[in-house]
């Protein structure tokens, strides 16, 4: 698998839908892709897992135990994969609600929902999360080409932009060479 990226959360917050635009860019993008999601049955408050594994070639296996970037909106997800988490290459969390990863040598925090909502775009911390991968991995205008095809598009493209804004300031040295470690 050349690289895997998970969203972390809780029900509500659109973690599944994250990994479907991101899925379904990658595949735009030429790439092979199996997205898988995994969720208790509390669903609305409860932990939610979504991740995405792309390749270049046909993929054997979508089943992995870490990731290559991991992105956690909440603690909820994180308590429930917390192995997972910790031995991902890189994890992007949220400042304000993912404190538990606070001081794990692979996380970067980054205030997203915060900035959701000074922007006038609160509970969609997802679709920032999408943008934080639009500076590092997946090509921008596909991805707005598939949130116009949704609902909300105007709204959804200020969240998007949140999350590219924030990633400018994420170390690319470091984000490539966790990645390396990690294949």
């Amino acid at each position: 698998v050349a690289l895997s990226i998970a969203f972390l959360g809780r029900g509500g917050q659109g973690i599944v839908f994250a990994a479907e635009v991101v899925a379904e860019t990658f595949f735009r993008m030429g790439m092979y892709v199996a997205q898988m999601q995994s969720y208790g049955a509390e669903v609305r408050g409860g932990s939610v897992l979504a991740y995405v594994v792309v390749d270049e070639k046909p993929i054997e296996n979508p089943f992995v135990e870490s990731f290559s970037i991991a992105i956690a909106l909440h603690d909820a997800g994180v308590r429930r994969w917390r192995r997972h988490v910790e031995n991902t290459a890189i994890v992007l969390y949220d400042s304000d609600l993912a404190k538990s990863l606070e001081g794990l040598g692979n996380a970067i925090p980054i205030p997203i929902a915060r900035k959701c909502m000074e922007r006038g775009v609160g509970g969609r911390e997802n679709i920032a999360a999408i943008g934080l991968l639009t500076n590092l991995v997946i090509d921008r205008e596909t991805v707005v080409e598939i949130l116009r095809s949704r609902r909300d598009f105007e709204k959804n493209l200020r969240a998007l932009e949140i999350g590219l804004e924030r990633s400018r300031g994420i170390d690319r040295e470091r984000l490539d060479k966790a990645l390396r470690k990690q294949r």
